[in-house]
């Protein structure tokens, strides 16, 4: 192909989709359905349908197109409806309630329905455990223990991820002392940052990011930048390792999106590397294989995952790879579990 690659015009629409501008893109209806499935399996179909429609994509991708973002609209609302209704329950019974990730994330964006999610996560402080005892008296649910992060259940056709923590303090070892700090600032902005970060490098290190990722970024960051206490969250970044792969996050945004934080810069010597792995990844990020095969490519992919581990944590290679161990086998079930 020649002109812009692939890759090029899929960050040229997200771009568009982000800063609310229209962008003239050459592109034949085949290279329009190649963008259009990279774009789902970003999560960013519904954000960056407008952008394709005055990009003038065809009739043929735009229909299928538009019904993805409806159906993203629909069910983020449904989703917030359930939340709503187990946000009641627990509060009459005294529990306190917070929103991870997904919708929360959600409310930064200029247009909250159109930031994709699958799963409602929640986190109940202290009360866990009294938590899931209401949501067993819930019409159907059915409490699954196996995860050591967070139990989980259907309520209303919606996946609850109920969260022993706020991280999984498991892996890696150095989380533990993060969960502690995130307590000790939570309801602030630089909890919000600091927590969005902490999740996207875990998420990095060990398979990879999307751009739904990143533009969880552009959208939490710009909204909070004025209100953050940029020293203290650059403060924590240096102490755990992370500033590698945050300066790396910005950069991608600054370069690809034209939005960054000024606080922690615009360039980084890993920006090439990861602006690819945030937009592709690897696409086989679930091995359909079963027993050794499975395991056998799990190991191959944590193997390959070294450079992006020392972009994000101040644990050594030996800590994280026996916790790794020990916390696979404290729950036997996730080493064959499909991600």
């Amino acid at each position: 192909m020649m002109g812009k690659s692939e890759q090029d015009m899929a960050y040229s629409l997200l771009a568009a989709a982000v800063g609310g501008k229209a962008v003239e893109l050459d592109v034949q209806p085949a290279t329009w359905w190649s963008l259009f499935r990279l774009m789902q399996r970003n999560h960013v179909s519904a954000l960056c349908f407008e952008a394709a429609e005055h990009s003038h994509a065809p009739r043929e991708v735009l229909l299928p197109w538009m019904a993805e973002r409806e159906k993203a609209i629909a069910w983020s609302r449904y989703q917030r409806d359930v939340q709503r209704d187990i946000a009641d329950v627990m509060r009459a019974q005294g529990v306190r309630m917070l929103a991870l990730k997904g919708t929360h994330f959600a409310d930064f964006y200029p247009q909250p329905e159109l930031r994709e999610f699958g799963d409602l996560d929640l986190y109940f402080f202290d009360k866990h455990q009294q938590a899931d005892r209401i949501a067993e008296g819930l019409p159907h649910v059915n409490i699954d223990k196996h995860s050591h992060h967070h139990t989980k259940y259907n309520y209303r056709g919606i996946t609850i991820e109920s969260h022993y923590n706020l991280l999984n303090v498991h892996y890696p070892p150095s989380n533990k002392k993060f969960e502690m700090l995130l307590n000790g600032v939570v309801d602030t902005a630089e909890f919000d940052i600091l927590f969005l970060l902490r999740h996207a490098a875990v998420h990095f290190a060990s398979s990879r990011l999307t751009a739904r990722d990143l533009c969880d970024w552009v959208f939490v960051a710009g909204a909070l930048e004025q209100q953050v206490d940029w020293e203290m969250v650059k403060q924590v970044l240096r102490k755990f390792g992370m500033m590698p792969f945050a300066e790396g996050l910005n950069a991608v945004a600054a370069r690809r999106l034209g939005k960054s934080i000024g606080h922690l810069g615009c360039e980084s010597p890993w920006a090439d590397r990861m602006e690819r792995d945030v937009m592709y990844g690897d696409l086989q990020s679930v091995h359909e294989g079963e027993g050794m095969k499975r395991l056998v490519w799990k190991l191959r992919r944590y193997k390959s995952m070294r450079w992006k581990r020392r972009l994000c944590f101040s644990d050594s290679p030996l800590k994280l790879g026996c916790a790794a161990i020990t916390s696979h086998l404290s729950r036997p079930y996730s080493i064959m579990h499909k991600v």
